[in-house]
């Protein structure tokens, strides 16, 4: 018999044959696969399994909260008017819209301008008053308050335009062309009326601004003045 059969006295150096045939079978041909990480689906299955009040499906798939800090996925809240209707109120029973108030107050401060228009002018407050020119008195000196009227370029009530060297005064009711001698300091002039005004309160005449350059009247004050004829 040859050599290389078993002998029944040596049990370990059997094993050890049938061993050594068993390792190349196994080894060859296979590759150990590395150990990858564990994915989030992985994770999530994992832990569906372990608790049930997780759940199913992966977190990818739900919804991530916002954080506290964050504004730009919070709903805008709307704020709360500073003067809330009650439920109870009513309006009253003929009150005016807020569109008749703003009428009303237009046309409040009309009239109001129309009576401060008034209040400066002398035709509205003197005018009943005035005495026709006719009644005035003719002779002696009388002290009045003038002013002066440079409205150059203008027509004038007694005909003609103002410029700045026509000689002339203003008055409401003497006659056009009617004659007045004026003294102020140490000069007088004698110049016709050629325009109405002034119609200021408290003025009785206008002089243009070559009268009152000629007797170096300031521009506004009391005159001495006359009828000339």
């Amino acid at each position: 018999m040859s050599g290389s059969s078993a002998r029944p006295g040596q049990p370990g150096a059997l094993a050890v044959v049938l061993l050594l045939a068993a390792a190349p079978a196994a080894g060859c041909g296979t590759s150990v696969r590395p150990e990858r990480a564990p994915t989030t689906r992985s994770i999530a299955s994992a832990a569906t399994r372990t608790d049930p009040s997780v759940a199913q499906g992966s977190s990818q798939d739900r919804p991530i909260p916002p954080s506290p800090g964050t504004s730009a996925l919070a709903k805008p809240r709307s704020l709360p008017p500073a003067h809330p209707v009650p439920v109870a109120f009513r309006p009253a029973p003929g009150a005016p819209s807020d569109a008749e108030v703003r009428s009303e107050l237009a046309q409040l401060g009309a009239v109001q301008r129309h009576a401060r228009q008034q209040q400066l002018s002398a035709a509205a407050a003197d005018l009943a008053g005035l005495l026709p020119w006719s009644l005035e008195p003719k002779s002696g000196i009388h002290v009045s308050v003038a002013s002066v009227f440079r409205d150059y370029g203008l027509g004038l009530a007694c005909g003609g335009v103002l410029d700045r060297n026509l000689l002339g005064v203003a008055h409401k009711t003497a006659p056009c062309g009617t004659l007045i001698t004026f003294a102020y300091g140490d000069r007088s002039l004698t110049v016709p009326v050629i325009d109405r005004g002034p119609y200021i309160a408290g003025r009785e005449w206008d002089l243009t601004g070559a009268t009152a350059a000629a007797l170096d009247f300031p521009g506004l004050g009391q005159i001495e003045w006359t009828v000339a004829g």
